[in-house]
């Protein structure tokens, strides 16, 4: 199954209204199970056509957040509060939780200087610096309807034209802020992730309880030209994410098969 496409802008009026239905879902308190107005309630309620409606409602099932029913009606058909995405994460942590019908913010941001020789092996090698090269560091805590969802760790390479240490340019999504400040655009994301049990930093940073198992998402931002511009490491709540893998076969290995 395949993850909602991130609207650029409400001019994907499809998009819009599956997040509105999904704050619908909340704001209604509707659990699994429970049972969606019919279409013609939902789409006069919202003011949107019953096309576009039904357009959402089929994103939304492909999700995997609802059932249609013919001739029954739409059912709730998981949890509405988890955060999902797919494989491919190629999202910001500020799209994927606004794809979600959430509100994205930032309840403490940090700035600071590193270099290369401070940081880990694996951050190095992954923005292919070395020594003194200088760093920037940005954590933060990233929030859902202001709820802690994920501790961020964000190391940027420093010479970038229009990269500033104000704390308050970082509340928002970083990716945006590259695109708008550095003239940036991060075109490609390399991603692995795994559990963790977290310290007690990140264990308060996240107001959960010891012993709490997190993931732990590490990526690797690349611009369009390929050169790496930000390595990070997120601590994500894990009852509050979900990773959906679709996996495929080619039609060739099915031939090679029979």
């Amino acid at each position: 199954m395949t993850n909602l496409e991130p609207a650029r802008d409400d001019r994907d009026l499809p998009t819009r209204i599956a997040r509105e239905l999904l704050a619908y879902i909340r704001g209604k308190k509707l659990g699994v199970g429970d049972r969606l107005p019919p279409q013609m309630v939902l789409a006069e309620q919202l003011n949107v056509s019953r096309t576009s409606l039904r357009e959402a409602l089929a994103r939304l099932e492909t999700e995997g957040l609802i059932q249609q029913m013919h001739g029954v009606g739409t059912f709730v058909a998981d949890d509405p509060q988890s955060i999902y995405s797919s494989a491919d994460i190629s999202l910001s942590m500020s799209e994927i939780i606004k794809v979600k019908g959430m509100e994205p913010g930032t309840s403490e941001v940090a700035v600071s200087h590193a270099t290369a020789d401070t940081v880990s092996p694996k951050i190095a090698a992954s923005l292919q610096v070395s020594g003194s090269d200088p760093l920037l560091c940005i954590t933060r805590v990233r929030t859902a309807d202001r709820v802690p969802f994920a501790y961020l760790i964000a190391y940027v390479v420093a010479d970038l034209p229009g990269l500033v240490e104000d704390p308050e340019a970082y509340r928002g999504s970083i990716y945006e802020y590259l695109q708008e400040s550095c003239h940036e655009f991060i075109g490609e994301v390399d991603a692995t992730i795994e559990a963790y049990v977290p310290n007690e930093t990140i264990r308060q940073k996240l107001n959960v309880p010891a012993g709490t198992p997190l993931l732990a998402l590490h990526q690797c931002h690349r611009n369009t030209k390929g050169r790496p511009i930000a390595a990070s490491v997120g601590y994500l709540v894990q009852n509050q994410f979900k990773l959906r893998v679709e996996r495929r076969r080619s039609g060739d290995e099915f031939l090679r098969e029979e």
